[in-house]
Parts: C-alpha cells; structure tokens; sequence
C-alpha cells in the first residue's frame, strides 16, 4: 500500500485544483496537489517537498483534514490530506504532473463531475464550513 499525501491550498474561499495530465494517472481529472511520501519522510516534509516541485510554492501552514483509502485492486494508497492555508511564493506549473491549475470556489469545487476522487467532495463541504 502506497502512503500519498495532497494539499487543498485555500484562500478567499476557493481551493486549488491541478487537472492532471493525459500521461498521469487520474489524466483529465481535477486532483489537489501532491505524491508519494518518500522513505524516512514525514506527511508534512513530503507535501512541502511536492507543493516545492509541482507548483513552486513553500508551505507555512496548513492542517491535516483526513485519510481517504484511495487506488483500488494492486495499487491502494492511502492519501493523507491537508489543507494549506498560508504559503510562499504565487503557484504555477513547475513540471508535467498536470496541465493546468485553477482556482475553484469550495461550493463550485465540491460539484465538479471530474474529480480525481469524489471523496474530495466532502472535504470541500468542511473547508467551507470554516471559512
């Protein structure tokens, strides 16, 4: 079983979504950002790390949301989610994970037919309780 781990990074009550590349599994779906934690890494170093390589970010602050059981038949993982609320630096694409990036709003988020998991649904519905 595979340990990943995503940001949903939140500001003004919108959420940031890349939409994952044709070579990429998930291809074609909105996905928060993230990837695989590496060995003798912690959740928190890993999301910092992938936030640094796929949108060129540093994470300041951010809080763990939940663990979803993601991935079926020979590759489950599971996926540590944290919501980022404070960071360094303007987001852009640094490599070919995804295609493009976007800034969703929470309500409109939680209603998009191609998520990468409609488990993110209601993890929007939390974030925009406490906004």
């Amino acid at each position: 079983m595979a340990d990943v781990v995503g940001a949903m990074l939140v500001r003004n009550g919108e959420v940031l979504l890349g939409l994952r590349a044709a070579h990429k599994s998930f291809a074609g779906d909105w996905d928060i950002i993230g990837g695989h934690i590496e060995s003798g890494e912690t959740a928190w170093a890993a999301l910092c790390r992938e936030l640094i390589e796929e949108i060129g970010v540093e994470c300041v602050a951010g809080d763990p949301l939940g663990t979803l059981n993601i991935g079926s038949g020979s590759h489950p993982s599971v996926l540590h989610v944290y919501s980022v609320s404070l960071w360094e630096g303007e987001p852009s694409l640094q490599n070919d994970e995804h295609v493009k990036i976007r800034w969703f709003g929470l309500g409109e988020a939680e209603h998009l037919p191609n998520l990468a998991t409609p488990l993110y649904r209601a993890m929007f519905a939390s974030l925009c309780c406490r906004s």
